[in-house]
């Protein structure tokens, strides 16, 4: 104690050096003149962490007030209770307080009247913070009174600017995660493929602009909704069970493919990517993002239809008819119905490109070709096995129904009429036609006895139909 006492306080007759650092101001507030000088005796010769003290006079409440309101920065008020009124002092604690809104300041009340205290609740409804009576205020007293309002002003301070900072910190966090979220929005906004967020009861909270469009809906259209009271019967295959599966927890992310008719009754194939959003382990929601692949498909398709169709009659070509040849035998066999090949080959094929050239020869392929499939089943198959030579797969067709095929078949390409220079072409074609034995499996040796026939048509003067017969 006795080093603190030396720390906070100087020997009598020592004057307190001001010019190192600002001075502690303190508001003293009283209408007897002689009390400001008495305090500003009482306290020169006193400092506190290196600074003096400087007493700020006030000889009303209502002066008090604006000398308040103009410094902001004044620590300590010591406050008479009885000036212009009775209650002056307390109206201006209340003032400090209320209309000020300074809960920092350290209110000192001072009473010439020793033993007339104010009420308990009075002090704390007023927020005073220590009271004296003048008579007691010895130049050590109230030099501890002041140093301990200091501290517990400091303190306050600090927690205030730990608010603040704290305050400015949460402002810029809340700030920053407002940007990140509009920047968010705003990307997800400009994604050329649509995008959605479903909450955990399945419904619609967020789409971006290219979802809107593919469903030509209003920003807020779909708000709150699920995709069966939105989409109706347009909701793709197996839309609800895929997202029961992710928040069922079964999966995390799923991508699958599907297609629904968008809002211009277009028929569209989308690749659909979902997974689960999760905050601490809890699952929030669904996020979806839809490739549209319809053209990449339908590109798959034709590219496949290259690949299996003869280019110049849009037939079957030899790698697909073989195949379906093979697929269709093994059916047959399985099931024991009949399966019949029929082989053709237009007559004098050579002497047509020779005489007229390969252009009107290219032409008598495409008639024949269309003549052929002009003649046939859904299920019945046409394919170009090379050169001017054709066949036809006739599913669940027995070898007399297949001659009568093939007789149809000779009378449409009998009709063609092809115009060339100087006169019109006509076109005939020669037939074998072979229907599958009970125990063949081959589809080659199958296909060779149909050949067979084809060779004894041609040999016999073609133009006709020649059945391979047990």
């Amino acid at each position: 104690m006795a080093e603190e006492k030396t720390k906070l306080s100087l020997k009598k007759g020592t004057r307190a050096k001001t010019d190192r650092a600002d001075p502690w101001q303190v508001l003293v507030v009283d209408d007897e003149p002689q009390v400001h000088s008495m305090t500003q005796v009482l306290l020169r010769d006193f400092q506190f962490e290196g600074r003096p003290f400087a007493i700020v006079s006030a000889h009303s409440a209502g002066e008090a007030q604006e000398i308040l309101k103009a410094n902001h920065d004044i620590p300590v008020v010591l406050l008479d209770v009885v000036m212009e009124t009775d209650h002056a002092g307390l109206d201006l604690a209340r003032m400090i307080r209320e209309d000020l809104g300074d809960r920092r300041q350290r209110i000192i009340l001072r009473t010439g009247q020793p033993g007339e205290a104010p009420e308990r609740d009075v002090m704390l409804a007023y927020d005073i913070n220590d009271y004296r009576a003048k008579t007691e205020l010895t130049a050590q007293k109230l030099f501890t009174a002041l140093v301990a309002a200091l501290r517990s002003w400091q303190q306050i301070s600090t927690i205030e600017q730990l608010n603040a900072t704290l305050e400015a910190r949460v402002e810029e966090r809340t700030r920053d995660l407002a940007e990140a979220r509009a920047f968010a929005e705003s990307l997800v906004e400009l994604m050329p493929q649509p995008v959605w967020f479903k909450d955990a009861q399945q419904r619609y909270r967020l789409t971006n602009r290219a979802f809107r469009e593919l469903f030509a809906i209003a920003p807020d259209q779909w708000h709150g909704m699920t995709a069966a009271q939105a989409l109706g019967a347009r909701m793709p295959a197996h839309e609800e069970a895929g997202d029961q599966s992710l928040l069922g927890g079964h999966q995390a992310r799923i991508e699958l493919e599907t297609q629904l008719v968008d809002a211009r009754d277009q028929q569209r194939t989308l690749l659909i990517t979902k997974g689960v959003f999760t905050q601490d382990e809890t699952v929030l929601g669904i996020i979806g993002i839809a490739t549209d692949i319809s053209e990449r498909k339908a590109l798959e398709k034709e590219l496949h239809r290259l690949a299996v169709t003869d280019p110049l009659t849009g037939a079957a070509n030899r790698r697909r008819f073989m195949a379906s040849g093979h697929i269709e035998i093994e059916r047959a066999a399985r099931y024991q119905t009949p399966l019949s090949v029929v082989m053709l080959d237009i007559d004098y094929f050579k002497k047509v490109n020779d005489t007229h050239g390969h252009g009107i020869g290219d032409e008598v392929l495409r008639k024949v070709a269309d003549a052929v499939q002009g003649c046939l089943r859904e299920i019945d198959l046409l394919g170009r096995l090379g050169g001017e030579e054709f066949a036809v797969l006739l599913p669940e067709t027995g070898l007399d129904a297949a001659v009568a095929v093939a007789e149809r078949l000779r009378r449409a390409i009998g009709a063609i009429i092809i115009p060339v220079t100087g006169g019109a072409l006509t076109v005939t074609a020669s037939f074998g036609v072979a229907e599958r034995d009970a125990d063949e499996l081959l589809f080659d040796t199958f296909l060779g006895r149909a050949d067979g026939a084809l060779y004894r048509a041609k040999e016999s003067g073609r133009d006709r139909v020649d059945a391979c017969r047990p």
